[in-house]
């Protein structure tokens, strides 16, 4: 229903009910002149209200409309493109190593720490912000190599939130296969390894870290975070003007070898868990 033509229908309504109960109570004559002035912005306030409820109703019914097959693809493209978008590119690149991505995910990572660890100590925030290397958009590459603690943390994508909302209200028959998206996007994330094991920092740095801030240290973890984020900040820019150490670059490409492939079918197994969503919510819900 038309949300303007709803409210004027219901304005007639009241008018009508209200000036007839009005005039057979009698009230309207005891009242005088406020009888029939009063009823008017009680009237006009309910006519907006419903105004307003029916314009909700028909907006909620068109996003409902909207969630079907298509949506649900336009879903997992978006999802899939905003969040591996960049990964996917350099690993369908030949020319681009196994080295040269965990090169750019360490740079994000970099740069992640500098905004998340580094707001109270400028010294070292600048370090990593003014080195002029620049991550990819938004940082999306940080998000992999993650800790089970940092994972706790991330926010699910929009996209899956979507697809839990639709599958608790109207198809309960995607839980399955929303489980097991949600279950490929934690190993996506996290599942592949902790890139503060596979490269830990240097303890003595961290510790060195932390007598530097004396009156507000960073906690722990944080100083680790931040010893990571600064070697990673020395290697990537010695590998920018080639200059690496080469017993580091063995680290690091060593490293790569063993995580980018994991990485690889990781995502392979995110993407299938979407296309099975989707497949599924296609089939026809007896």
């Amino acid at each position: 229903m038309n949300p303007v033509a709803g409210a004027a229908f219901s304005g007639i309504i009241l008018i009508v009910l209200v000036y007839s109960t009005l005039d057979l109570t009698g009230a309207a004559s005891r009242m005088g002149l406020w009888g029939s002035v009063l009823p008017v912005p009680v009237i006009g306030g309910l006519m907006l209200g419903i105004y307003f409820v029916l314009k909700r109703l028909k907006q909620r019914k068109a996003g409902m409309a909207l969630k079907g097959p298509l949506y649900l693809r336009y879903l997992m493209n978006n999802c899939l493109q905003r969040t591996c978008g960049d990964l996917e590119t350099m690993l369908n690149a030949p020319e681009t190593d196994s080295a040269a991505i965990l090169n750019a995910i360490l740079l994000d990572k970099m740069l992640w720490i500098g905004i998340k660890d580094c707001l109270r100590y400028t010294e070292i925030r600048r370090q990593i912000t003014d080195s002029g290397l620049k991550g990819s958009a938004d940082l999306a590459l940080s998000r992999f190599f993650q800790s089970a603690e940092e994972y706790r943390e991330l926010v699910i994508p929009y996209e899956i939130r979507q697809v839990d909302d639709l599958a608790a209200r109207s198809r309960t028959d995607l839980q399955v296969h929303l489980k097991r998206l949600k279950e490929a996007h934690q190993t996506l994330c996290s599942g592949t390894g902790d890139i503060m094991e596979m490269l830990p920092p240097d303890p003595n740095k961290a510790e060195k870290i932390r007598s530097s801030f004396r009156f507000s240290p960073p906690a722990p973890l944080s100083a680790q975070r931040i010893a990571f984020a600064l070697e990673t900040l020395d290697y990537l820019k010695a590998v920018r003007y080639k200059d690496a150490n080469p017993t580091d670059r063995q680290r690091y490409e060593a490293a790569a070898d063993q995580a980018i492939p994991k990485l690889s079918a990781a995502l392979k197994n995110y993407k299938r868990a979407w296309q099975d969503l989707v497949d599924a919510y296609e089939q026809p819900n007896w």
